[in-house]
């Protein structure tokens, strides 16, 4: 779960979305807050199911609407489909993720701030040879989950959180 209350929302995230060219709707907002109270990445159908209330075509539009104001991030997982997160700018949580390519599982992972800081100076040295100025990274750990790697077979029980394409979490 997310730390932050977003149904308290920061008049500066309100002034982000209106910079973008849009309104903080209350159809906007419930779907930050079932981003929150689900605490992960999620397909749509995984925010469909959690909030009945919202329309397949209205979630997608306005998730698109959410992410280009900074206030959603976008995972793509295979070329299948996406998961969507609360961006960290909204959070104040940076992360990463771990991929597992067979069974599209997706955990966050945190890196511990020495590890962090080593990456951000490697990177910054690394993109500033092109000229290219860097000012965050996001990183996507891709490979086999544990349950995937000693029995090649889904689901699994290896306590990482899936989200399958439909939404459904099978534990």
């Amino acid at each position: 779960m997310y730390s932050q209350n977003v149904l308290d929302i920061d008049p500066t995230t309100i002034a982000q979305m209106m910079a973008a060219g849009h309104r903080f709707t209350k159809s906007r907002q419930l779907i930050l807050t079932t981003l929150a109270t689900l605490g992960r990445p999620a397909t749509i159908p995984a925010i469909l199911a959690a909030e009945p209330h919202l329309s397949q075509s209205s979630l997608y539009r306005n998730l698109m609407i959410l992410e280009a104001a900074g206030l959603v991030s976008r995972l793509t997982v295979g070329s299948d489909y996406a998961l969507f997160e609360l961006s960290e700018e909204l959070t104040e949580h940076h992360h990463h993720h771990l991929v597992c390519r067979q069974c599209h599982t997706v955990a966050d992972i945190d890196l511990p701030a020495a590890t962090e800081r080593l990456l951000d100076e490697t990177l910054a040295e690394a993109t500033a040879a092109s000229g290219f100025m860097l000012e965050e990274h996001r990183l996507d750990l891709v490979g086999l989950c544990g349950e995937c790697v000693v029995s090649n077979t889904t689901p699994h029980t290896c306590g990482w959180r899936r989200t399958d394409p439909d939404g459904t979490d099978p534990r």
